[in-house]
């Protein structure tokens, strides 16, 4: 599995922002809702509901329905509010763009917009939530779908190693 670190995603997001705004707030938002890239392109007003984000994912997956975060609220609610498409680009150019913002932010340059669902779960996953929830932010109908994000690096695996032997 491919996921970011969050030191990783914050520079990526920065330098994102520092080029476009609407490229960042594609990936701030296909992050903070572990969203495909399919699904990030196409979002519309109509996903953006009483202060929540509705979709109903891709895949065979489950619709959620999860609070708009504070680092993107009211960028995504004055969208909503103009009618104007939020994205206007393909999916090859975002994968591009977010290759080029991976270079400049010094982190691998093999990303690809599916890492920000991945590192949504990984997160959180390290961050305390358990597979059933994080079965449920994701959209996924089969937890066992969830499991990955349970994967330990080799990096965190050799540090855990060492914490566990005193090493």
């Amino acid at each position: 599995m491919k996921s970011l670190t969050r030191p990783q995603l914050d520079s990526l997001l920065q330098v994102a922002r520092s080029h476009s705004e609407s490229d960042y707030l594609a990936l701030l938002v296909g992050f903070n809702h572990g969203l495909r890239v399919s699904e990030i392109l196409s979002l519309s007003k109509e996903n953006i509901v009483a202060g929540q984000l509705v979709i109903q994912r891709l895949k065979r997956s489950r619709k959620t329905t999860q609070p708009l975060l504070p680092s993107e609220k009211e960028l995504l609610e004055t969208l909503a509010q103009s009618g104007r498409p939020f994205f206007t680009i393909c999916r090859k150019t975002l994968w591009a763009h977010m290759k080029a913002y991976a270079v400049e932010a010094g982190i691998p340059s093999n990303v690809s917009p599916h890492w920000l669902k991945h590192s949504a779960g990984r997160l959180g996953y390290l961050g305390g939530m358990g597979i059933p929830e994080i079965g449920a932010y994701l959209g996924h109908k089969n937890l066992g779908n969830s499991l990955i994000y349970m994967q330990a690096s080799e990096e965190e695996a050799s540090k855990a190693f060492a914490r566990a032997v005193g090493v």
